[in-house]
């Protein structure tokens, strides 16, 4: 039922192995290749400038000058790009949460307080890149002195129990030498929640006991929140967010499988190139035999050696007669093929992963194109991110919900539990003039009421300019339908014509 800790590594079976997994797309998608990739790792054992690259600058020339690199390994990671895409449209298209009322004011602040303190929009883009590259986010519901709120949680610190009615989040705490394993675990119990906090204490990686949490919190200062029991609660106050499930994968896979090995090939080709120009693409001085033998005899005589020093060609003389003078040697090399295959495998790459060229800016044409154009163009990617917004619309309408739910148990509280509402704009911008005239074809057709018309082409204004504008509209279009001719009133009778 629950997950067991102690005299186990962490992470504990069965979710060594995912997480195994989870670190590794990381790795891809922080472009960590040399920790990945065997020919990063062969190439850089050449030097070890690859290794401290993303070290400090000071660090880096440190070690640059203790051993200088004969070779770089090119990284060239479109990895990041396609995770990257979907919330770039998603944190794009994300608009206006409120609650689903008119009336209940008291709901209405309650819920923009949620999404405040919850930073929903500043933290919807990271949410959706470890989604893609985890294969799965989660959620957690809190309240604190921020109020109640909740946050994303990565898919490694998220573990349902097999039998549905519970969840850990465990977390690795470190404390000068020492290692301590917390875990927060929600259990159903009949009709109510039990969040209980744990912790244990860790040798490496391996969970040695359990001890008490107050004797914890007493010790290193930290405040823990105490186990509660909340009755009448039959659902958890934590979800999770899987990316492409299937029935044998319920937890999700990563948005970057199967493009590894091309990502490799892509890197490997491109840093194979960048050797053969280091080898061979600086121009090489040639330099007549009479005229090197005639600098050598004279080092020979000098220095005791026979050798040429570049500063000794930089002032020569020439054989007259013969017209012999120093030339370079420059190396016309012939790299189309190589570039078409690079070229090949990001098509490839872009394909397997359900992206776009144009939206990640390769097979890009010039001109200027319309919104439809440019939808057309980018509908794989659209709809991929169409995919993934509905579930995120849905997990946050879930974790506001658990929000009022849990509001509702602990504080004075008896608000609706019901879902709120959260807008979405069109992924991909257009054109003023563009959206004008759609906003007005649908007012025409009598499809859409001029309210709603005046909103769509002024999303920033106030209730009150859009009611103003509304009754200036109305106005005009009575005096327009006015008509200079006038028409009689219809003759009657007055009293009886008999």
């Amino acid at each position: 039922m629950t997950i067991v800790y102690l005299k186990e590594k962490f992470p504990p079976p069965p979710f060594d192995e995912e997480v195994q997994q989870i670190h590794y797309f990381r790795d891809l998608y922080d472009g960590n290749h040399e920790n990945i990739f065997p020919r990063a790792q062969e190439l850089a054992k050449e030097t070890q400038v690859t290794r401290f690259i993303r070290k400090p600058r000071k660090a880096y020339l440190r070690k640059a000058v203790e051993k200088t690199a004969q070779h770089h390994y090119v990284i060239v990671n479109f990895s990041s790009v396609i995770a990257e895409l979907p919330a770039d449209l998603i944190n794009r298209s994300l608009g206006n949460i409120s609650a689903d009322t008119e009336t209940d004011k008291q709901l209405l602040e309650f819920v923009q307080q949620v999404a405040k303190a919850s930073k929903i929009n500043q933290n919807i883009w990271a949410a959706v890149v470890q989604h893609q590259v985890d294969g799965g986010v989660a959620y957690r519901i809190r309240r604190d002195m921020k109020g109640t709120w909740f946050e994303w949680k990565p898919a490694d610190l998220y573990y349902e129990h097999d039998d549905d009615l519970g969840a850990d989040i465990p977390w690795v705490e470190e404390r000068g030498d020492e290692k301590f394993l917390r875990v927060e675990r929600q259990r159903l119990e009949g009709d109510k929640l039990t969040i209980q906090q744990l912790v244990f204490k860790m040798d490496g990686e391996t969970v040695k006991e359990e001890m008490d949490i107050q004797e914890y919190a007493q010790q290193f200062s930290v405040e823990v929140p105490e186990d509660q029991e909340l009755a009448g609660i039959t659902e958890l106050m934590c979800g999770y967010i899987p990316n492409d499930e299937t029935l044998l994968n319920p937890r999700g896979r990563s948005g970057l499988r199967n493009i590894d090995v091309i990502q490799e090939e892509i890197n490997w080709t491109i840093t194979r190139d960048s050797i053969v120009f280091e080898k061979h693409g600086k121009p090489k001085l040639a330099i007549p035999r009479a005229l090197w033998d005639s600098v050598a005899n004279k080092n020979k005589t000098y220095y005791g050696d026979r050798f040429v020093r570049h500063a000794d060609l930089e002032v020569v003389s020439y054989d007259e007669k013969n017209g012999a003078v120093p030339m370079y040697i420059t190396w016309d090399a012939k790299t189309e093929q190589s570039f078409d295959h690079v070229q090949r495998l990001i098509d490839y790459m872009l394909v397997i992963s359900k992206t776009s060229a144009q939206a990640v800016g390769v097979n890009t044409d010039q001109g200027g194109r319309s919104a439809i154009a440019i939808l057309y163009e980018w509908i794989q990617s659209v709809i991929k991110a169409e995919a993934i917004k509905d579930k995120f619309n849905n997990a946050i309408k879930e974790a506001i919900r658990k929000c009022i739910i849990l509001e509702n148990a602990l504080g004075s509280t008896a608000f609706k539990d019901v879902d709120p509402v959260v807008e979405w704009a069109d992924m991909l911008p257009k054109a003023d003039s563009e959206k004008d005239e759609e906003e007005i074809k649908k007012f025409e057709g009598g499809v859409q009421s001029l309210e709603t018309t005046i909103r769509n082409l002024h999303p920033d204004w106030s209730e009150e300019a859009i009611t103003a504008e509304i009754d200036k509209i109305l106005e005009h279009q009575a005096v327009d339908g006015l008509t200079p001719v006038i028409t009689q009133p219809p003759k009657t009778s007055i009293g009886d014509d008999e």
